[in-house]
C-alpha cells in the first residue's frame, strides 16, 4: 500500500478554509466543487500508474492488476464531505462502486454501475469523508481508469456526466464515420435541437477510433446538451479517397446491416448525415452518405437484415437531410442565441464543442458555417412529410 497526495496544497488551503466558513458543503444552494487534487488516496494495486487517472490526460491511465481487491481509498480534506465520484475509463465500461464503512468496520457497497458508459458518476451518502473507489459486487476486472474526479457535496456543476441510455425513441439520428465529424460538419444542429429544443437526438458513429477520442466525443456531445449514450460501430479507421475504394476496406452488406440496425432501433423522425461527397472526399464519410441512402429503404423492408427487424420491427425514415447535398437545400442559421446557453448561439456552442476533441486541435479542421464546407447547408435528400417550406428547421411538418 502507498499514499499519495497531489500536490496542491494551495488549493488545500483554500478548501480547508472554505469548508470551516461552510461546513460540510452540505446546502444544496451551495455548488459542489472538484478537489480531486487534494485529496489523499491510499492505494493498494498500480502504485506505478495512479498518477495517471489524474493528470487530466486521456491518452493515460492507471492499470491496476486483476483482483478483487484492487480498490482505491480516498481521504478528502479536514471538514469536507464527499458529494459523489465521477470516472472516465480508457479501455471499455467497468462495473465498479463506492464503499463505505459500516458500525462494525466493514467496507459495505453504497452504490454500483452496471458499467455501461465510459463516463459515469456515483453520488456518496451524506457526510461522507472517507470512501473507497473498487469493483461492483461480483466484478474481478483489472481498472483501466483514464481518469477520476471527487466532488465535494453541493449542487453539482454542468461538467459532471450522467448519462441516459441510448434512446429508444430518437427525434434526430446524426449518422457521423468519426468522433468530431458530429460537430464540424453539422455545427450548430446538437446545441439546438439537443441542448435548446430538448429533442432526444441519437449520435451513431461508425468508427470507435482509439480512447482518448471517445471520451473526447462525450465530452463534446455532453456540452452540446446531447443527454443520451452514444453508440459506435466496429469499423476500423481508414482513409481513402472515393467511395468505391472504402468499400474495398468496409464491407457494404455489413455497413448496410449496421446502419439498417440503427435506423430500425432509434426510429428518427429526422436523419442526419454527411455530404455525398464526402466533404473534402473522406471516403469514410461518402460511405455515411451512400449507405444511408440505401437504408432508409431497406429499413422498411421486412425481406432485409431480419434480424434487426425482428429485434426492433421496421421504420420509415419521415425525413432525411444530407450535408451540402444540391436538392432542395436549406440554409440553417446556427447565429441565433439560445436561451439554454444564456444568449451563446449554436454556432458559438459548436466551436466551444470541438475544442472537447483536444487531439484534433493541431489539425486544419475548424467549424466553419461559410465556404465550401459550410456546416448550416443541407439537401432534403427524402421526405414523407412534403417539402420545406419555412427552409429553418429539419423538423418542419414533423407532427
Amino acid at each position: 500500500m502507498i499514499k499519495v497526495r497531489a500536490n496542491s496544497w494551495l488549493i488545500l488551503g483554500m478548501l480547508v478554509m472554505l469548508c470551516m466558513l461552510f461546513p460540510g458543503f452540505s446546502a444544496s444552494a451551495d455548488p459542489a466543487a472538484e478537489i480531486t487534487q487534494s485529496c489523499e488516496f491510499s492505494i493498494f494495486s498500480g502504485k506505478k500508474t495512479f498518477g495517471q487517472c489524474i493528470d487530466r490526460d486521456y491518452k493515460t491511465y492507471w492499470k491496476t492488476n486483476n483482483s478483487r481487491e484492487a480498490y482505491l481509498e480516498v481521504t478528502l480534506p479536514e471538514d469536507c464531505q464527499a458529494g459523489g465520484v465521477m470516472t472516465k475509463w480508457f479501455e471499455h465500461p467497468h462495473a465498479w462502486g463506492v464503499q463505505v464503512q459500516n458500525d462494525q468496520g466493514d467496507w459495505v457497497d453504497a452504490g454500483h454501475t452496471e458499467g455501461s458508459f465510459l463516463t459515469e458518476f456515483l453520488p456518496l451518502p451524506e457526510g461522507t469523508s472517507v470512501f473507497r473507489i473498487a469493483n461492483a459486487p461480483d466484478e474481478y476486472r483489472h481498472f483501466n481508469l483514464m481518469e477520476l474526479y471527487i466532488y465535494t457535496a453541493g449542487e453539482l456543476p454542468e461538467e459532471v456526466q450522467q448519462w441516459n441510455p441510448p434512446a429508444e425513441k430518437a427525434d434526430l439520428m446524426l449518422l457521423a464515420a468519426h468522433p468530431d465529424d458530429e460537430i464540424l460538419w453539422f455545427g450548430g444542429t446538437l446545441p439546438r435541437y439537443a441542448g435548446e429544443e430538448k429533442k432526444i437526438c441519437q449520435v451513431c458513429t461508425l468508427v470507435p477510433s482509439i480512447a482518448c477520442r471517445r471520451i473526447e466525443l462525450l465530452d463534446c456531445l455532453w456540452t452540446c446538451g446531447v443527454r443520451n449514450y452514444p453508440v459506435w460501430g466496429n469499423c476500423r479507421d481508414s482513409y481513402s479517397s472515393s467511395l468505391a475504394k472504402q468499400y474495398t476496406i468496409w464491407d457494404r452488406y455489413h455497413i448496410y446491416d449496421i446502419i439498417t440496425g440503427w435506423i430500425r432501433r432509434f426510429r428518427p423522425d429526422v436523419l442526419l448525415t454527411h455530404d455525398p461527397g464526402g466533404e473534402y472526399g473522406h471516403g469514410a464519410h461518402r460511405v455515411c452518405a451512400d449507405a444511408a441512402v440505401h437504408c432508409i429503404e431497406l429499413a422498411g423492408k421486412d425481406t432485409k437484415y431480419p434480424k434487426s427487424a425482428a429485434e426492433y420491427g421496421l421504420w420509415d425514415v419521415p425525413k432525411c437531410y444530407l450535408h451540402l447535398y444540391a436538392e432542395q437545400q436549406i440554409h440553417m442559421d446556427w447565429r441565433q442565441p439560445l436561451e439554454a446557453f444564456d444568449g451563446s448561439t449554436g454556432f458559438d456552442i459548436a466551436v466551444k464543442a470541438f475544442q472537447c476533441h483536444i487531439s484534433q486541435q493541431k489539425t486544419d479542421y475548424h467549424v466553419e458555417d461559410w465556404g465550401k464546407y459550410d456546416c448550416s447547408l443541407f439537401g432534403l435528400y427524402r421526405t414523407l412529410v412534403g417539402p420545406d417550406e419555412k427552409m429553418n428547421d429539419f423538423f418542419e411538418h414533423i407532427p
